[in-house]
This record gives C-alpha cells, structure tokens and sequence, in this order.
C-alpha cells in the first residue's frame, strides 16, 4: 500500500509537471503570436506609408503629364487659328477640308468648327458618332459658355456630357485679330477614350485611376476599389488644371514594385507566423501526449500495483484451496469478536470441526480426492451459517468457526445441522471408503473471565471428547458443553 500511494503521489507531481509545461508553452505561443501581430502590424503601416508615397509620387508625374497630353491636343486648334488668321477669307469648302484632316489626323477629336458671337458653331468637321439630340445639347453648351466673361480673351476648356455617360472636352481657341472679335476655333474630344490611352501609354504599372470634375465623375477604371466596411484603400489625388477646367485625379496604389514587395513581405511574415504557430502547437501537444502517456503508464502501473496488492492481501486472509479465511486471520478477529462480546455482554460461540475418515481418503483415493473433499466441506459449512459468521480452515482438514451474537442453544442447533453433513468422496464407494462427516467442538465465552485462546481451546477439547465418545460408541445425541476449567 506504501508503494500505491507513492505512485499516486508522482501521478500528482507528474500532473502538476503537464499542467506547467501547457502553461509555459500557452505564454510562450501567446509571446510569439503578440510579436508576430505586432510585426505585421508594423509591416502593414510602414507598408500603407510607403505604397501612400510611392502613389503620391505617380499621381504627380501623371497630372503634370495628363495637363501636357491635353495641350498637345489643343496644338491642332492652334494651327486651325493661325491659318485663319493668316486667310480670313477661305470658303467652306476649303475650310471643311481642313477641317476633315484635322480630325482625321488628331486621335479622339470628333469635329472642329467656328464659334461666332452667341450663335451655334459652324462646324467643318460635324462630330458624326453624335446624335441630333446630343449635337444640339453640345450646341447649346457651347452658346452658354460663349456668353461668359472672358471666354473671347483666353483659350477656354471646359467639360459637358450630352449623353450622361459619354463626357466629351470642349476646347475653345479664340481668334486673336481684330477684325475677328468674338470670333473662336471650337473642337471637340471623346474624352474617355482619350483618358483610357492616356493611362495605358503613361503609367508603368496598372494604377486604379478615377477623374471627377466637381462630382461628376469624368473617368473611372475597371478595378477603382470602392470603400468598404473594413479599412479603405489607399487614394492620393491631385489637381489638375486644364485653362479654367479644373478636375480631382485620384489614384490608389497598383502593382508597382513597392507594393508587390510588401505583399510579399506580408505573406513572408504571415507565412512564418503560421508555421511558428503551428510548430509551437505541435511541441505542446508533444509534451501534453508524452506527459498523457507517462500518465497513463503510471495509472495503468498503479492499478496493477492495486490488483497486485489486493491479491497479495486475499492470499494473507485467505486458504489457497477452499477460499475461506486461514488460521492467522482467524485469530485477529476472534480477539476482536471476543473482545466486543465481553465490552458489550453479548454471547459468543466458537465450533472446532474435524472430518472423520478424511485419512483413509487421501491413503486409498489420493490428495486429489482429499482437496475435492475439503473444497466440498467449505462449500456445505459456508450454505450453512449465517453471512455474519465467521469460517476459516484452522488446519489440514480442521475448521472454525466464530458465531457471534449467538447462545449455548443456538451453537447446539447449528452444530447438529453440520453434524448430519455427509460429503461422498469420488469413486470412494467402489474403493471401499466410508463417507466423509464431521465432529463439531463447542465453547463459549464467559464473560469477564475468558481469553480468545481459552475459547478456542475449550472448542478444541470438546471436539477430542467428541470424537472420542464416537470411538466408544454411538451416540443418541450430542455431548454436553465441556468443562473448560478441568
């Protein structure tokens, strides 16, 4: 039992050791992943700072260059101005030719023509991809910026959008001689398509780009992010001044160099974070299994030690043959039993058994026939008595038993019912050997004056004066109690 319970105590220091290592590797995994957070964290703002400025620096090129791919545009209307200038007098048909080439020759100008005063334009060259309806709302955009102030002194540039989702740019050239006041060169550009090969020929990595002049929005791309719930994209903007037409450029970061390496980076350190994680994981489910394990070895250890020590402590108690309580046994409890009877003046009756013809058994059929004998008698004592009493072979083929509780009178009765007990011994018959039976001794206790030993001394005199008047002659009934103090 010593032994058990110091294998239970490793089992708790070996419990209290798992609990401590789970605990060291929760704080350690909790360290690791703060670290790891904190790093990304970093990671991703030092990121959003340098993809913001890498984009700020983008967006400043593109504007000042979209600002010169527009004047460019305006250099044809320049030329238009100059040769009118220069021959004031040419006829439709000439101008309509000129007209028809510059048009033809410039991408994204779909008419030119002539502004006088607040009348609609002379257009040489119609812009054809317009319907009648829109031309007549691009006519009357026109007449209504010709009425401002100024607009016959500076080149002019401003925006309308006969069809809603079809912006185009208007660009005003005035006529700078005198005899041509109020007088200027009008053209007209498609201005999505201009924006879409604008972008594509200029920027060198695919940058979402959106252009609103006001709240209009002018040009937007096919992968412009929109906000959402969540942290918005990173724009930059910048203003570009085009005459007095004046629009936001907005841009957000694209796949330039800067923002491939941080993804990388991103998922350089994601990636490690997982496997740091999960290495981390995997060596404290490790040690959690090797310390399950060990447990388990120790209980599994610990309930064969119990089984062990049980089956150790049965066969200190026990008779190996027929199960019963053995002699040692028998005398600790029969100074308890005789102990209490005398504390409390309870009766208390002890019965010696022997078996008579037990000798000739074992001489004529064997000791195999003798233990099948003995294993019978253990059987028919213990249906005989009561679950309170207690049976122990005392010795070869001698039994006790203590009856606790249990008068002269009762004793006697039981003592007869064992006494008619006959056990036949296999083939003993055939072989000329008498039934085995039984002779029964009695004692009691007398209170305050008897020792466990003098009642079971006394039970074992009146067993020999027992079988000693059934050596002399039959007896009609059962022999007085003997006279333990002669």
């Amino acid at each position: 039992m010593a032994l058990v319970a110091r294998v239970q105590g490793n089992m708790v220091r070996l419990s209290a050791r798992r609990h401590r290592r789970i605990l060291f590797a929760s704080i350690v995994t909790l360290a690791i992943s703060v670290v790891l957070l904190g790093l990304i964290g970093a990671i991703r703002w030092r990121g959003r700072q340098a993809v913001r400025s890498d984009t700020g620096t983008v967006i400043a090129q593109t504007g000042q260059q979209l600002v010169r791919s527009l004047q460019s545009r305006r250099g044809t209307l320049t030329f238009l101005r100059d040769t009118l200038s220069r021959q004031p007098d040419l006829s439709a048909g000439p101008l309509e030719a000129m007209g028809g080439s510059a048009v033809q020759h410039t991408r994204h100008l779909l008419g030119v023509g002539l502004v006088r005063g607040s009348d609609p334009p002379a257009w040489w060259a119609q812009p054809a991809s317009l319907s009648k309806a829109s031309l007549a709302e691009l006519n009357r955009a026109v007449e209504r910026r010709t009425r401002l102030r100024g607009t016959w002194r500076v080149p002019s540039t401003f925006v309308t959008s006969p069809p809603a989702e079809r912006p185009l740019l208007v660009m005003l050239e005035p006529l700078r001689s005198p005899a041509a006041r109020e007088q200027a060169v009008i053209g007209i550009f498609d201005l999505k398509p201009l924006f879409a090969d604008f972008f594509a020929a200029t920027l060198p990595h695919p940058y979402p780009v959106r252009i609103l002049d006001g709240s209009q929005v002018l040009y937007q791309t096919g992968d412009w992010m929109l906000p959402s719930g969540g942290p918005g994209p990173i724009v930059a903007q910048e203003a570009v001044a085009v005459d007095a037409a004046k629009w936001l450029l907005k841009m957000q970061p694209g796949s330039s160099s800067v923002a491939q390496t941080l993804s990388w980076l991103n998922a350089l350190v994601i990636a490690l974070g997982v496997i740091a994680g999960a290495g981390i994981t995997v060596i404290v489910w490790i040690l959690a299994a090797r310390t399950w394990i060990l447990q388990r070895a120790v209980e599994r250890r610990t309930a064969a030690l119990r089984r062990v020590s049980e089956r150790l402590r049965e066969l200190a108690i026990r008779d190996e043959l027929t199960g019963l309580y053995n002699r040692r046994f028998f005398l600790e409890r029969l100074e308890w039993e005789c102990d209490r009877a005398k504390r409390y003046q309870r009766p208390f009756a002890c019965l010696m058994v022997d078996l008579n013809g037990f000798k000739q058994v074992n001489d004529r059929l064997g000791h195999h026939a003798g233990d099948f004998v003995l294993t019978r008698v253990a059987h028919e004592l213990s249906l005989a008595l009561r679950q309170s009493d207690i049976l122990a072979r005392f010795g070869g083929d001698e039994f006790v038993i203590a009856l606790p509780e249990t008068t002269p009178a009762q004793a006697e009765a039981v003592a007869e019912k064992l006494r008619s007990v006959r056990i036949e011994a296999p083939e003993g018959a055939a072989r000329g050997v008498k039934t085995v039976t039984l002779s029964v001794g009695m004692s009691r206790l007398e209170p305050d004056r008897e020792r466990a030993q003098d009642v079971l001394d006394a039970a074992d005199r009146s067993l020999y004066a027992w079988k000693a008047r059934l050596k002399s002659a039959p007896m009609d009934r059962p022999a007085p109690w003997p006279n333990r103090k002669g």
